[in-house]
């Protein structure tokens, strides 16, 4: 007889795109790329418990799948990539960045900071 385990395993993803039809399928491609890349900080961050680093590959894991809807559709407009194609390599790099946002931020802040001192020098010259 054999093992009830291995004949009936059935995953969330393909429970999900029974239910739900085709359109599950890339937000099941967004979830496990996001996941996929979040292991990425959690194997170099030192966590002190289980719950710690549970937490951690959560928080990553939803901020890719928050954000990389909306990534793909700026690359879609700006540079012709197609959404679709774009979700998992985006959802895999915002997953891997991880804790790594306050670098970015920073980076961000810095451009728009020099954008407007170069307006502000622009407007005082005329």
């Amino acid at each position: 007889m054999p093992e009830p385990t291995s004949t009936s395993s059935l995953s969330l993803a393909a429970l999900a795109i029974a239910l739900l039809g085709p359109a599950a399928g890339p937000y099941a491609v967004i979830v496990f790329a996001a996941m996929a890349g979040a292991f990425w900080p959690l194997s170099s961050t030192t966590t002190l418990t289980r719950v710690a680093g549970a937490w951690l590959l959560l928080r990553c894991t939803l901020t890719a799948v928050m954000l990389t809807g909306g990534a793909a559709l700026v690359l879609q407009r700006a540079y012709a990539i197609p959404a679709l194609e774009s979700l998992a390599p985006l959802a895999f790099a915002i997953g891997a960045l991880g804790n790594g946002w306050r670098p970015v931020f920073g980076a961000l802040a810095g451009a728009l900071s020099g954008l407007a001192k170069s307006l502000g020098t622009k407007g005082e010259g005329q």
